[in-house]
């Protein structure tokens, strides 16, 4: 196998890129650095492609293949101590405010708190029948992301707030172990609230994902570990 890194002017792209990279060569994987279609056509089936979450999702699509979006596992819905639904963008005027509020289809939109309906003018661009998960507001006085391959812990990295406020890492793995229907690769962030308690933030595809400072070659194996699950290729690193 070879591992495709997205580059611009001979260099990866940015610093998952980066990390990448330095994580494949680490185990002795050819990197291929490209900027165009017609080099990352060159590819076998079992190649990985490494790049942002539009190059990630356009290399899949090209497979057919349409990954899902988790963002709150039904498994984990104890683990977010908050209230979240699913509503059209158009019926965020009923909801009591201030909420919390993302697109259903990831990257459309970044997620924003809802203070008043000045704030709705962020979403203007989609359409008004577009899903948008909607939640109650829990303030985090710190973001870690958990790090997961094949349902082992790999890391957990500080990304926002306080580093001196750590997350309850017994509940972390509490939620692993809840976790049935996990993917190969994957991030859950989880957050210390305002009154302690440790949450879940999100959960995050392990396909295109921020790397936070992970050790290179946890995170490259980690990548992998989701790549060959979704096409279906065997993963050398097991």
């Amino acid at each position: 196998m070879r591992a495709y890194i997205h580059a611009f002017q001979g260099k990866p792209w940015n610093e998952e890129c980066q990390a990448a990279c330095d994580g494949f060569t680490r185990l002795g994987i050819e990197c291929v650095l490209f900027t165009t279609n017609e080099e990352l056509d060159q590819r076998s089936g079992e190649d990985i492609v490494v790049g942002g979450m539009l190059m990630m999702h356009h290399s899949l699509a090209e497979l057919g293949i349409q990954p899902p979006d988790y963002n709150y596992p039904e498994e984990l819905h104890e683990y977010l101590g908050r209230n979240i639904r699913k509503v059209r963008l158009r019926d965020l005027q009923q909801e009591r405010l201030p909420v919390f509020i993302k697109p259903l289809e990831e990257k459309t939109a970044k997620g924003i708190i809802v203070n008043s309906r000045e704030d709705l003018l962020e979403y203007r661009h989609l359409d008004s029948d577009a899903e948008i998960l909607c939640s109650d507001v829990v303030h985090f006085q710190s973001e870690w992301r958990c790090f997961v391959r094949y349902g082992q812990l790999l890391g957990i990295q500080h990304y926002a707030g306080d580093p001196q406020k750590t997350p309850d890492q017994e509940r972390i793995r509490s939620a692993l172990q809840k976790y049935r229907e996990i993917p190969a690769g994957c991030a859950l962030d989880f957050g210390v609230a305002d009154d302690g308690r440790t949450l879940l933030v999100e959960m995050n595809d392990g396909f295109a994902i921020g790397c936070y400072r992970l050790d290179p070659v946890l995170y490259a194996k980690m990548l992998y570990a989701r790549w060959a699950e979704l096409v279906g290729a065997e993963d050398c690193f097991l």
